[in-house]
């Protein structure tokens, strides 16, 4: 057998050719600028609970994974110079239609979002551990109720009552 040799291909007849991929370009620009949002809202929280005393500090934590973020994005417009081989397969994906389940769950997500401040922290966790394996077909209801009510539970424990973190009670309120 012979060895074929495998040129390296830096995709001049993909979409996007030359110093960027135009697709890339686009998302990244699009994640630069959620960045720059969020990064600018995340100045906007509030001071950390004493607890957590010098580890965290919440004005800074955030805005460094914000940063991160920016910093990964800025690589996605040049990825294509780095892996050539799979530029072709990356373009053909993009190329096929997006399947209805995305847009069922993006669908669902926001409804469930648009609802958050109402339901409060807990219940939102809740509903979003119940209905998305739902949606996406999950059959063994058993196991769904059980992360539905095991995780927001595990995450409550670990954030307010560990951490000192404040969740919106929501809904909630009304139990007490």
């Amino acid at each position: 057998m012979s060895k074929e040799k495998k040129s390296i291909d830096f995709a001049p007849r993909t979409l996007g050719a030359g110093l960027v991929h135009k697709k890339d370009l686009i998302l990244a620009a699009i994640l630069a600028a959620f960045g720059a949002l969020i990064y600018y809202e995340a100045g906007k929280f509030p001071p950390a609970p004493e607890i957590l005393g010098e580890i965290i500090n919440a004005e800074v934590f955030p805005k460094i994974l914000v940063v991160l973020l920016i910093f990964l994005v800025a690589i996605i417009p040049f990825e294509f110079k780095i892996t050539p081989v799979k530029v072709d397969e990356i373009d053909k994906d993009r190329g096929e239609k997006v399947l209805p389940i995305t847009w069922i769950t993006i669908a669902v997500l926001l409804s469930i979002v648009a609802a958050a401040e109402f339901l409060g922290a807990v219940l939102t966790m809740f509903v979003v551990c119940l209905t998305v394996p739902i949606v996406w077909g999950e059959k063994n209801y058993v196991a769904v109720a059980i992360y539905a009510i095991v995780f927001p539970a595990f995450v409550y424990l670990l954030f307010n009552t560990l951490l000192g973190l404040y969740f919106n009670p929501g809904l909630l309120e009304f139990i007490k």
